[in-house]
């Protein structure tokens, strides 16, 4: 019985340690940004704590991002309409994902 307590208690112990080396920490998603959409094109984004979206130049290519919404490891960026432009997904101080209307990869980096 204390072996079978003894292997419950490890298999946990590693278990705990295995999911909190893998999460990683979301980066703030306020502030100013690079939206590389595809290969070719990259945007200067503000993102404001508001949850409002702002092209800081003419981005003819930035399919109208007007909001965001930060979700645990996620980042959603929205229309002003609210339809969801792409999900963005945290990959170390980055956001990365793929936009719906076309399936070209969205990098949102500093």
């Amino acid at each position: 019985m204390k072996t079978i307590r003894t292997l419950l208690f490890t298999s946990f112990a590693v278990a705990a340690s295995i999911a909190a080396a893998q999460a990683q920490p979301a980066p703030d998603p306020s502030g100013n940004w690079k939206l590389a959409i595809g290969a070719n094109t990259v945007c200067p984004l503000t993102l404001s704590a508001d949850g409002s979206a702002a092209y800081t130049a003419d981005c003819a290519q930035g399919d109208r991002v007007a909001h965001w919404r930060a979700a645990a490891d996620k980042l959603e960026l929205r229309t002003a309409s609210g339809e969801t432009v792409g999900v963005l997904y945290v990959k170390g101080d980055t956001y990365a994902g793929k936009r719906f209307a076309d399936g070209r990869t969205l990098i949102l980096s500093r």
